[in-house]
């Protein structure tokens, strides 16, 4: 009888230990959590901005005893002057990481239209008035340029290899300017445009080709951040 009272009692002691026993540590888990709670700009912005508050508090601690008359020494000194300058230095990072994350916001609500290339007129030999204009081209790149001040557009004008090279080069020039007042026309700024006068274009001299008698337009914009004087 005895026997069996302790074996209960025995038994009854390893099951109590048994629901006692902590459960298993997820030390990769929880770190992973933690990992994703400061992931990304936004995340990295928030810590940053967490740990400045932290050293800026250790900062305003030694000054209110330095105020207060408290008895400091040198060690409390450098803790203070190193906490205040720790805190700028994570208030700095902060911003720089908030204006990153605006970025990939606001990017994407500046200019949709992707850099574009379009054949804007076409010449007969040696004229530098077109004879076919694409309007809907022209309006189209008038209008985004004059809608996005910060992009700019190059003209880019050719000829055959009917007459002189210098006359060709002269005659690129005044197709060129000739499409860019067009674009002016439409919105755009002149000094958003750059021309491109190229003369002849490659080929057996002396020969007429339509294909470069054209004026082209090419569209580019300067890719969008947000606090770009921020370093």
């Amino acid at each position: 009888m005895n026997k069996q009272c302790v074996y209960l009692t025995f038994a009854a002691l390893v099951t109590a230990l048994a629901a006692c026993t902590p459960p298993a540590k997820d030390v990769p888990g929880l770190t992973s959590e933690i990992d994703a709670a400061v992931a990304g700009h936004y995340g990295q912005s928030i810590y940053h901005e967490e740990l400045a508050e932290e050293k800026l508090e250790k900062a305003n601690r030694v000054l209110k005893h330095w105020k207060k008359g408290y008895y400091w020494n040198i060690d409390e000194r450098q803790k203070g002057m190193d906490a205040a300058q720790q805190a700028a230095q994570h208030r700095l990072e902060s911003e720089k990481e908030l204006c990153q994350w605006l970025t990939e916001v606001h990017g994407p609500n500046h200019h949709q239209v992707e850099a574009t290339e379009h054949t804007a007129a076409y010449f007969k030999t040696g004229s530098a008035a077109p004879y076919k204009t694409e309007d809907r081209n022209i309006a189209m790149l008038g209008k985004y340029l004059a809608h996005h001040p910060d992009a700019t557009a190059e003209v880019i004008a050719y000829t055959d290899t009917v007459g002189s090279p210098a006359s060709n080069q002269n005659l690129s020039e005044r197709r060129a300017a000739a499409v860019s007042q067009m674009l002016v026309g439409q919105g755009a700024k002149m000094e958003q445009l750059h021309m491109q006068a190229m003369g002849e274009a490659q080929g057996p001299d002396n020969t007429p080709d339509q294909k470069h008698r054209t004026v082209s337009i090419s569209t580019s914009h300067p890719e969008y951040v947000d606090c770009p004087d921020l370093k």
